[in-house]
């Protein structure tokens, strides 16, 4: 008998300005994944609509929706149509506050919302504060099932934090979804590279990124294996790739890299 897969899309796409553009190709991708046999699709972080360096706090908050907005309702219509999970990132609107939260939402293969990760790490880095207009979170890490797989999200410059990374896999994830928005910048292509081979390898978990492009962003959209093995990767174009999570490609890989299981904690208290 042939293990079960996930089959999962992972789109690398230009965000507009214009939410209905977004939400069309929310749908187009959505039933491209559908007729390549993907359970589910992955869209980028923050993909709901693109803002640039100019635009105002006020203006952001004004764009932004709350999980009951029209956003969320076409995601749940197009995962109902297709009958499709879909993981795609949004502005979250908060009361009374100008800020919003960077949210990523999941959805079941029937139109129901089944996970909500609002992002912690906020990228201050490099010269730019998404802390100005982002509210960082403090939710928990938490996986979700889905399909028989249980499934981590953690998004962009977060991956640059092994120790979220690490409670997902202690929580028994067998894929670990980054939706992103990479800026390009010297040497951040490598970076990336690096950054999603290296938490697969070390957690020895599948690995799956969807990366906006254009605009002001990298790319490279990629599905890593367990032992940080790069199997499919986006072009410089927007496009599709897919990737398959077999638990039996994990039970192999510990096997042989059993580094998950030889971890001392009583050792690492205090740091």
């Amino acid at each position: 008998m042939q293990e079960k897969t996930l089959k999962i899309g992972l789109t690398q796409l230009i965000s507009s300005k214009n939410k209905e553009e977004n939400i069309l190709k929310i749908e187009k991708y959505s039933k491209k994944a559908k007729n390549n046999g993907a359970d589910m699709v992955i869209f980028p972080e923050v993909f709901m609509v693109y803002f640039s360096s100019e635009d105002s706090l006020e203006k952001r908050a004004k764009e932004a929706e709350s999980l009951e907005g029209n956003f969320v309702k076409n995601i749940l219509k197009i995962s109902k149509q297709y009958n499709l999970s879909i993981t795609v990132g949004m502005y979250e609107s908060i009361e009374n506050n100008l800020k919003t939260y960077n949210t990523t939402i999941t959805t079941d293969d029937n139109g129901n919302i089944i996970n909500i990760y609002r992002k912690t790490h906020l990228y201050d880095a490099f010269n730019f504060k998404e802390s100005e207009f982002f509210l960082e979170s403090n939710n928990p890490y938490n996986v979700f099932e889905f399909n028989g797989f249980k499934i981590g999200i953690m998004v962009c410059y977060e991956i640059r934090f092994p120790e979220i990374a690490r409670i997902l896999a202690l929580k028994g994830a067998d894929v670990i979804l980054v939706p992103s928005a990479w800026f390009k910048g010297y040497n951040k292509e490598e970076q990336w590279l690096t950054l999603i081979k290296a938490r697969a390898l070390e957690n020895t978990v599948y690995l799956g990124s969807s990366n906006q492009i254009g605009n002001v962003f990298t790319g490279i959209t990629s599905f890593v294996d367990p032992l940080g093995i790069i199997i499919q990767r986006m072009n410089e174009n927007e496009g599709i790739i897919f990737g398959e999570v077999n638990k039996e490609r994990i039970y192999e890989v510990r096997k042989i890299l059993p580094s998950l299981y030889q971890r001392k904690p009583e050792l690492y208290k205090g740091i």
